[in-house]
């Protein structure tokens, strides 16, 4: 069966003499592993497709499914530029390829996610519009949450671990995979310090640019369970 999707490029890299092997984001079909042959050796359709394999412009792929394939590896036949595409600059730039890095290391390999994609495509038109710092960490916030949440492993903002509501003018200590609990109940002391304010707002996507610092190390608390040891890289880049 052909197959047609729209499609972003999260991750490239060599492969073989000519080839790249290519990690696209699809809503049908989620994280899908390709080849695109030609890429490299010094053509002029090599240097067409290489400057197509760009983050931020959305491409349209076809490929044949094949039945009882045990590889998820798959072998693109076409791929076409469409006219959607994010000239994401600098720091936003940077902000992007975090976005990609996340979806490169989290998502399972051919998982339909078109909700998620949409909130991708939505996230980079957020990060092409921001003004400041400020607005594009809140852009990244936003996506964090929608990202975990499509992944099963949503945060709890409007209610404690023992199912009481989330106080705004009280302070908690938030502990991944579990909950908030007020902080003077708390005798670990071990969670994320963070306002119950914070968290409401964070429910709500209201934006609260005094949270931001709060949202921003609990958002690094629960990512690193499912993150592991490796560092994300383009964090680096922002040092």
């Amino acid at each position: 069966m052909q197959i047609e999707q729209p499609a972003f490029v999260l991750h490239s890299r060599p492969y073989r003499e000519t080839s790249a092997l290519v990690t696209f984001f699809t809503p049908e079909y989620g994280k899908v592993n390709g080849v695109v042959r030609g890429v490299r050796g010094g053509r002029k359709t090599a240097s067409q497709k290489t400057a197509i394999l760009q983050p931020f412009q959305q491409l349209t792929l076809q490929w044949r499914e094949k039945a009882n394939n045990a590889s998820d590896l798959l072998n693109i036949q076409q791929i076409e530029l469409s006219t959607l595409r994010f000239p994401l600059q600098a720091e936003t730039n940077i902000c992007g390829l975090y976005v990609n890095e996340l979806l490169y290391r989290l998502l399972f390999p051919q998982v339909a996610t078109e909700a998620l994609f949409d909130v991708y495509q939505q996230t980079l038109y957020q990060l092409l519009a921001s003004k400041n710092r400020a607005d594009q960490a809140w852009s990244l916030r936003q996506f964090e949450f929608q990202l975990l949440t499509e992944m099963g492993h949503g945060l709890q903002c409007e209610q404690d671990v023992h199912q009481q509501a989330i106080l705004a003018e009280s302070t908690y200590q938030y502990y991944p995979q579990q909950g908030a609990v007020l902080l003077q109940n708390d005798s670990e002391q071990q969670g994320v310090l963070i306002q119950g304010d914070c968290l409401l707002a964070l429910q709500e996507m209201r934006y609260c640019e005094d949270c931001l610092p709060q949202l921003k190390r609990l958002f690094r608390a629960v990512l690193a369970l499912y993150l592991g040891d490796k560092p994300i890289m383009t964090r680096e880049l922002f040092n």
